[in-house]
C-alpha cells in the first residue's frame, strides 16, 4: 500500500473524482499536511472549503427518494426487482432530470401527509361514534336534554357493579323516572328525569354511586341520527383514501426513475464527502489517499486522461504508520475474510490470517455438522445463496458451501446420513461411529485442537522471523514446541521426555530475558512454565467439537425414530414425511448456527490469541456501489 499526494486544478476536481469513483483505485483520506511542502504556515493558510451544505442537501434528497420508494413499495405489489441495466451516459440524463424526479418524491410525501390526515380524522370520528353508541336507546334529540323550570334532566353512567343498587335507589323517588339504556364495557348508562325538589337527594346519589354526567355539547338530533351522519363522514373519508391510493398506484411506473436517481444521488454524495477531505484554494486542490502498489501506474494513467496539469507523488508508509488493509485471496479462501473481519480487520503491520483460518473453519463447521445429508443441503444452499448475494452475504454463502463440503466428508467418515438413516440402511462408517466410540471421537477432536494451537504458534513464529527476530521465534515458540510435543510423545517414545525437558529448560532460561535482575529472570521463566495450563485449557476447549457433533446426531436420530413410529400406514407416511423434513430442517438450522458460532469462537479465542493483531482499517476506495442499477458492459473495441 502506498501513500498518494495529488495537486491539481480546481476546475478538474470533479472530473478527477468521477474517474476515481469509476475505477475504485484510491481511498481518499483527510489531509493534514502535504508531502514535500515545508512551509507549514502557507499550507495552513489555504482555504479549507467544505461541502457541508451540498452534503446536507444531498442527504435530504436521498431521504426523500428513499421515503418515496418505501411509500410506493408499501402500497403497490411489486415483484422481486432486478437490477436496472444502464449506460454511463444514462446517469447524466437522470441527474439532469433530478428536479423532475424529486417532484415525484414530493407528490408521494404529499400523498402520505394527506393519507395520515384522513386516517387521523377517521380515527376521531370513530371515537365520536363510540361515544354515542351507548345512547342508541335514547330516542330524544340531544338539544332537548335541558332542565326546565320544574324538571332536572340528566344522562350519564355508573360503574356496572353499582348499577342495580343505583336503579333501586332512584326507584324510591316518587317524582323521578329512570330509563336503563344498557351496559357498555365497564359502565351502565341511564337517562333520568326528576323533579327539582329532589335535587339534594339526586346530588347525594350521584356522589354515592359515582354517577358521571355526559356532556353532549351543541350536538343536535338523536344519537342514532348523529351516528348515521358520522358514519357517512367516515365512508366519505374512506372513499377519499381509496382515491388517493389509486393515484399512488399510478405512480408505480415512476419507481425505476426514483431507484436510478437514488443510486446517482448516493454516488454524488460519496464524491462530495471525498472532496470534503481535500484542501481547496481558489484555483487548485490537493488531496491525500492510499492506493494498492499494483494500481499506482493505473492511477497515474487515469489522472493523465483527465488533465495534463497535476503533480502526483507516491510514498511508502513510515515506520509504525497505520495504513488501510487490503486482502486478496484465492476463491476458496476469500469467503473467510468475513469470518476474520467479524472479529477485527488485521492490523496493517500484521499478516493476513485467512489462509490458515479457511481450512480450519471449514474443518470445524463440517465436523460439528458431520452429516452427508446436511452437508449436501448446506453445499447446495450456500452455492445458490453465493450466486445471488453480494458483499458480505456472498462471502457467507461461500463459508456455508465449503462447510457443507467438509460436512459431507466427515459424514462419510462417521457414517452419518441424515442422522442414523445410513446405519438403518446398512451403510458403515469409513472411520468410526461416534455414538459407538465416543472416547475415540473425543480424542480425535482434542487432537485436531492440539494441531490448531500449534499452527497458531507457528504463525507467530513466522511473524517473528519475518521481522528478523530469530531468537524471539526460537525462545517464545520453538521451546514451547519442544515441550508441548514432547509431553504426549513420552507415552509412545522414550526420547519424548528429552524433548519436554529441553523445552522446559529453554523456557526457564529465556522467558524472563527482558527482566533486568537475576531474580526477575528466574521468576519470568517459572511463570512462563505455568503457562502450560493455559495451553491445556485451550486444547480442552475443542471438546465442543465433539459435543455439538453428538448433540446434532442425537436430535437427528430422535426425529428419524419419530418418523418411523408415525409412518405405519398411508396416512402415517404423509405425517412421517412432514416430521422428517421439518425435524431435519430444524436440526440443520439450529446445528448449523451453533456450528458457525462455536467454530468462529475457536478461531477467535484459541487461535487468534496466539498471534493475531487486530484494530486495522479495511481499504475503502472511492467507488460505485449502486443498489438498483447495473452498468452495461462495454463492448471490446
Amino acid at each position: 500500500m502506498s501513500k498518494v499526494d495529488l495537486i491539481g486544478l480546481a476546475k478538474d476536481k470533479e472530473r478527477i473524482l468521477q474517474a476515481f469513483q469509476d475505477t475504485g483505485f484510491l481511498e481518499i483520506v483527510e489531509m493534514e499536511r502535504l508531502e514535500g511542502v515545508e512551509n507549514e504556515e502557507w499550507f495552513s493558510s489555504l482555504n479549507f472549503k467544505t461541502a457541508n451544505e451540498t452534503i446536507e442537501r444531498l442527504e435530504r434528497e436521498i431521504s426523500e427518494v428513499e421515503f418515496a420508494l418505501r411509500f410506493l413499495g408499501d402500497r403497490v405489489a411489486t415483484e422481486q426487482e432486478k437490477k436496472i441495466i444502464v449506460r454511463a451516459s444514462d446517469l447524466d440524463d437522470i441527474w439532469a432530470d433530478k428536479d423532475e424526479i424529486l417532484s415525484i418524491a414530493q407528490v408521494c410525501r404529499d400523498f402520505d401527509t394527506e393519507e395520515n390526515e384522513i386516517d387521523s380524522r377517521r380515527h376521531r370520528l370513530r371515537n365520536e361514534v363510540d361515544k354515542y353508541i351507548p345512547w342508541l336507546g335514547l330516542n330524544l334529540s340531544l338539544e332537548d336534554l335541558e332542565d326546565t323550570a320544574h324538571v332536572i334532566v340528566r344522562a350519564g353512567s355508573v360503574p356496572k357493579a353499582m348499577a342495580a343498587e343505583f336503579i333501586e335507589t332512584v326507584a324510591q323517588y316518587d317524582l323521578a323516572e329512570l330509563k336503563d339504556l344498557g351496559e357498555e364495557k365497564e359502565d351502565a348508562y341511564f337517562f333520568i328525569v326528576l323533579h327539582k325538589s329532589l335535587r339534594d337527594k339526586a346530588r347525594e346519589a350521584t356522589k354515592k354511586y359515582d354517577f358521571t354526567q355526559v356532556n353532549f355539547g351543541d350536538e343536535k338530533g338523536t344519537p342514532e341520527e348523529i351516528i348515521r351522519e358520522l358514519e357517512k363522514k367516515i365512508e366519505e373519508l374512506f372513499k377519499q383514501k381509496t382515491l388517493l391510493q389509486d393515484r399512488a398506484e399510478e405512480l408505480a411506473g415512476k419507481r425505476p426513475r426514483l431507484m436510478m436517481l437514488l443510486d446517482v444521488l448516493q454516488m454524488h454524495l460519496q464524491r462530495e464527502k471525498a472532496a470534503n477531505q481535500a484542501v481547496i484554494s481558489e484555483k487548485t486542490f490537493a488531496l491525500k489517499g492510499w492506493v494498492k502498489d499494483s494500481d499506482k501506474q493505473k492511477l497515474e494513467d487515469l489522472i493523465k486522461e483527465q488533465t495534463e496539469f497535476y503533480k502526483l507523488s507516491f510514498a511508502e508508509p513510515e515506520d509504525d504508520e497505520p495504513f488501510p488493509v487490503y486482502t486478496e485471496n484465492v476463491v476458496p479462501v476469500s469467503p473467510y475474510e468475513m469470518v476474520t473481519n467479524l472479529y477485527s480487520v488485521p492490523a496493517s503491520n500484521s499478516i493476513d490470517p485467512n489462509n490458515v483460518v479457511a481450512p480450519f473453519h471449514a474443518l470445524f463447521l463440517g465436523l460439528m455438522m458431520g452429516d452427508v445429508g446436511y452437508g449436501l443441503l448446506m453445499s447446495i444452499g450456500g452455492f445458490l445463496f453465493k450466486k445471488k448475494a453480494t458483499g458480505g452475504a456472498k462471502k457467507l454463502g461461500g463459508v456455508i458451501m465449503y462447510g457443507g463440503i467438509a460436512s459431507i466428508i466427515w459424514g462419510v467418515l462417521l457414517g452419518s446420513y441424515f442422522g442414523d438413516m445410513g446405519t438403518r440402511l446398512g451403510v458403515k462408517p469409513l472411520l468410526l461411529n461416534p455414538m459407538d466410540k465416543p472416547v475415540n471421537m473425543l480424542a480425535i477432536c482434542l487432537g485436531i485442537g492440539f494441531i490448531h494451537v500449534l499452527v497458531g504458534m507457528g504463525v507467530k513464529a513466522y511473524m517473528l522471523i519475518k521481522e528478523k527476530k530469530y531468537f524471539d521465534a526460537l525462545f517464545d515458540v520453538g521451546f514451547w514446541y519442544l515441550l508441548l510435543l514432547g509431553l504426549p510423545m513420552m507415552a509412545i517414545f522414550s526420547w519424548g521426555k528429552y524433548l519436554a525437558i529441553a523445552g522446559a529448560l529453554g523456557l526457564l532460561l529465556t522467558a524472563g530475558r527482558e527482566k533486568k535482575n537475576i531474580f526477575g529472570k528466574i521468576l519470568g521463566g517459572l511463570g512462563s512454565l505455568y503457562g502450560i495450563t493455559g495451553y491445556l485449557s485451550d486444547v480442552l476447549s475443542y471438546s465442543r467439537l465433539f459435543a455439538l457433533l453428538l448433540s446434532s446426531a442425537v436430535v437427528a436420530m430422535v426425529f428419524n425414530q419419530i418418523a418411523i413410529m408415525v409412518g405405519t400406514n398411508v396416512v402415517g407416511y404423509f405425517f412421517a414425511a412432514i416430521v422428517f423434513v421439518l425435524g431435519h430442517a430444524f436440526n440443520l438450522f439450529i446445528g448449523g448456527l451453533g456450528a458457525f458460532v462455536h467454530g468462529s469462537r475457536l478461531i477467535y479465542v484459541e487461535f487468534f490469541s496466539k498471534f493475531f493483531m487486530g484494530g486495522g482499517h479495511a481499504f475503502e476506495p472511492l467507488h460505485k456501489e449502486p443498489k438498483y442499477i447495473s452498468f452495461e458492459k462495454e463492448e471490446a473495441k
